[in-house]
């Protein structure tokens, strides 16, 4: 751990995440138990599941935009795949009507 980053504990944890929430973002961070090393903390959703593992050094404000296009990608892949799931169940309305 560099000598500059936070000592994480729950009041530092609870400090980001209040920051986190003036910055508008639905992301949270924590304590990791995935890792044995002090140097990142876990970021999780707004439902508080697991997303990454996060640089200790990293500010709020960094998270929070890290956050935010992690929830554009996650967006356009469930689109892509509603289009895909759309796009078969048209070709099989079509199939079963052209059977008729």
């Amino acid at each position: 751990m560099a000598q500059n980053d936070p000592i994480f504990d729950p009041l530092f944890v609870e400090s980001f995440n209040t920051d986190l929430e003036q910055l508008n973002s639905p992301a949270r961070i924590a304590i990791t138990k995935l890792s044995s090393g002090a140097d990142v903390f876990e970021l999780l959703d707004d439902e508080g599941q697991f997303v990454t593992l996060f640089p200790a050094s990293a500010t709020p404000e960094v998270t929070a935009a890290a956050y935010k296009l992690y929830g554009q990608g996650l967006n356009r892949g469930l689109r892509a795949g509603e289009d895909l799931a759309f796009s078969k169940l048209r070709h099989l309305i079509g199939a079963a009507a052209d059977e008729r």
